[in-house]
């Protein structure tokens, strides 16, 4: 098998393979192309060699074109590919053939590279990890639920580990970067090692003496105060190498201490608060969620070492439709200095769903967020009193998540607790 540059001599394979469903509904918009796409996308992909190189390749077996590979320019100098193989050709290992070559010529000429593919789509999933990509978001497309994955050359000499936290499967839970030394360096650099890793946060760890530690956390776009799941995941991380039992982490939020035990991390956040937010601030932000209802309950701000907006959904299927206007909600965010929206539907005293999306941090959302865990569960003590209960979240992103919330303590502080396991 090789990858042949694309050429007219292709063209024909394109328009035949545009009117199967098998290859549409993973492609594109998941509806047949017509002619003339078919042509705009053919001469896309000759300009595409033209300017840069490199790009959409035909792939060759035995002298027969039984696929596509493709190679799309992208930010911060990473390379986007993708790939297609024809359903004759399906069950024999090439779509991981092609892939691991397209990774290869990939980062020969770039840092990093990404891919996806539709939530649906799992064989995909399967194949990018395989070619050592790993997930690091999903993204709402057009309607279209799209895993994002990425590899990094040569980020294993960072020193960040990666784990899930809020999980004991690593396709699971919500993905976080964590540098158990981050002595010396600055904080541009953290910005740019927690950019290059794409994860929703990475956490950098300064040791103080014994078990306490000085504790930053970064998005790809900007230092936050708290995370709640890079401190389960770092929690873990550092007891696997020193031991089970108590940390103490000194955050930009507050003095956060944590329990371990057996892969599991229990984390007692600063004290909550909560207050009903802003008339106009709920008005913008449903706007910006394109909902015209939500559930019954108040609309609160809520605090637990960082601030979240907390909005009661009325039911399962308004949480699993989200689509959201990415750069409207993100604008009011910063405006308000709120980290998540902290959507959520109760379904029974004991357990609630939640979707808290991030775009202040640069991805959609989190597949789990512990610190709006937090906040949420100082949110219901001050309205109903304290209680304990289960918050199921990443379900829709494909990457269940289970938080396990006490907010029954005097001090108005709020425990999570939750497992975390290393991606391998």
């Amino acid at each position: 098998m090789e990858l042949v540059q694309w050429g007219d001599e292709h063209f024909e394979h394109l328009l035949r393979w545009a009117t199967d469903p098998r290859m549409t509904r993973y492609v594109g918009d998941g509806q047949p192309w017509t002619p003339e796409y078919v042509t705009e996308r053919h001469e896309q992909a000759l300009r595409h060699w033209e300017g840069y190189g490199f790009g959409m390749h035909a792939v060759v077996e035995d002298g027969e074109v039984i696929g596509i590979g493709q190679m799309l320019e992208g930010d911060l100098g990473e390379i986007e590919i993708g790939y297609w193989v024809d359903p004759g050709h399906w069950g024999r290992g090439v779509a991981t053939r092609i892939a691991e070559e397209l990774r290869d010529k990939a980062l020969a000429i770039a840092d990093r590279v990404v891919a996806g593919h539709e939530a649906e789509n799992t064989a995909s999933g399967r194949v990018l990890e395989k070619a050592g990509l790993t997930y690091f978001t999903s993204k709402n497309m057009g309607g279209r639920l799209q895993h994002c994955y990425a590899l990094e050359r040569g980020m294993s000499d960072t020193g960040v580990l990666r784990y899930s936290a809020f999980t004991k499967d690593p396709a699971g839970g919500n993905p976080a970067g964590v540098v158990l030394d981050a002595t010396g360096l600055s904080d541009d650099e953290m910005l740019a090692i927690a950019a290059k890793v794409g994860y929703s946060e990475t956490a950098f760890v300064l040791p103080r003496e014994g078990r306490e530690f000085d504790v930053r956390y970064f998005s790809p776009k900007a230092e936050v105060p708290f995370c709640g799941h890079a401190t389960i995941a770092t929690a873990v991380a550092l007891a696997e190498r020193i031991g089970d039992g108590a940390l103490t982490f000194h955050t930009p939020a507050g003095e956060i201490t944590i329990e371990t035990a057996d892969g599991t991390a229990s984390l007692t956040s600063v004290p909550t608060s909560t207050s009903e937010a802003d008339p106009e601030l709920v008005s913008a932000a449903l706007e910006a969620l394109r909902y015209k209802e939500i559930g019954d309950g108040p609309v609160h701000v809520g605090f637990g070492g960082a601030r979240h907006l907390l909005i009661p959904l009325k039911d399962r299927e308004q949480l699993a439709n989200l689509d959201y206007d990415f750069d409207a909600l993100r604008d009011l965010m910063l405006a308000h200095d709120l980290t998540t929206v902290h959507l959520f539907w109760r379904e029974s005293a004991d357990l609630v769903h939640a979707r808290d999306p991030f775009p202040v941090g640069g991805v959609v959302e989190d597949a789990a967020t512990g610190a709006a865990a937090a906040a949420f569960g100082g949110y219901l003590r001050d309205l109903e009193g304290p209680q304990r209960f289960v918050i199921s979240q990443g379900e829709d992103m494909g990457r269940p998540s289970r938080l396990e919330v006490d907010a029954t303590r005097e001090d108005l502080r709020v425990t999570v607790t939750g497992a975390a396991v290393v991606i391998p």
